[in-house]
């Protein structure tokens, strides 16, 4: 049984991936830009002060890109900092990290990721628990909770004029109250919503868990994020048609249609408050 579990995970790498798309960041004046590159890989730009989030661009055998790369690692803007929701193929990825860490010195993470990114050459490694919160030029960055697999952070990044919540991997949770109640005016929440399983253990939000915290957060705007990736099943699989269904689902729980942002990869996104 086990060799047949191999087996398939082996064939659900070794597809073929999309081709990257020739992107180029665009700076803006406006209040955030923002990027998707791929699954839950983003460019933000808050005060003309730009931060890259889980950066990812190798996929590997049991965590693959099923959509083209929104931006290559050659097109990639200068960056502040690189922020690192935890340790999970699609998100943390040691090859790209090593090529940015060239460019762009200090590495936001989990205490745990700390002594990793210092190996793959980060100069200045901020270490943040939940709660915790530092500063990357007008940018204040707190971790807030999450529930998952393993430790991660989600972040709420903020300047005097936006705030926005990048939520990571998480689950719904109870806790999630804890991040409404302390930044009551999101403007923008980039939300899971692949619904991602483990031999049928739900690890991240899906569509329906995704619009009920949509309907908690109440932003002025929803990203929808942490789709765009296979695993190997039958160990790892993701929902269907995330994007339709969380929009049905958003809607259904009360969160307005019109209000939901889907970026394609390399698609910009200019929000002015």
């Amino acid at each position: 049984m086990r060799i047949l579990l191999f087996a398939a995970t082996l064939v659900a790498g070794c597809v073929a991936l999309p081709l990257p798309r020739e992107s180029t960041f665009h700076s803006s004046d406006a209040d955030l830009t923002a990027v998707r590159i791929v699954h839950g890989s983003l460019v933000l730009e808050l005060a003309r002060t730009r931060v890259l989030v889980d950066p990812w661009f190798h996929s590997s055998l049991t965590t693959r890109q099923t959509e083209p790369l929104g931006l290559i690692p050659e097109h990639l803007p200068d960056a502040s900092a690189v922020l690192l929701t935890h340790r999970h193929e699609g998100h943390f990825d040691p090859d790209a990290l090593a090529e940015i860490a060239k460019k762009v010195p200090r590495a936001i993470a989990p205490p745990s990721l700390a002594d990793a990114l210092r190996k793959l050459g980060f100069k200045d490694v901020t270490p943040l628990d939940w709660w915790d919160h530092t500063d990357v030029g007008p940018i204040t960055v707190t971790a807030v909770p999450t529930n998952h697999a393993v430790r991660e952070n989600g972040y709420v990044v903020a300047t005097d004029r936006v705030t926005a919540y990048v939520a990571g991997d998480t689950r719904y949770f109870d806790g999630m109250v804890d991040i409404a109640t302390a930044f009551p005016k999101l403007d923008v929440a980039f939300l899971p919503i692949g619904g991602e399983r483990m031999l049928g253990f739900q690890r991240t939000m899906g569509p329906t868990l995704a619009a009920k915290a949509a309907a908690l957060l109440k932003p002025r705007r929803v990203v929808p994020i942490g789709y765009g990736a296979a695993g190997g099943e039958p160990l790892v699989w993701y929902s269907s048609t995330p994007v339709e269904r969380f929009v049905e689902a958003a809607k259904a729980a009360g969160f307005p249609a019109e209000h939901i942002v889907v970026l394609e990869p390399g698609e910009s996104w200019h929000y002015f408050r």
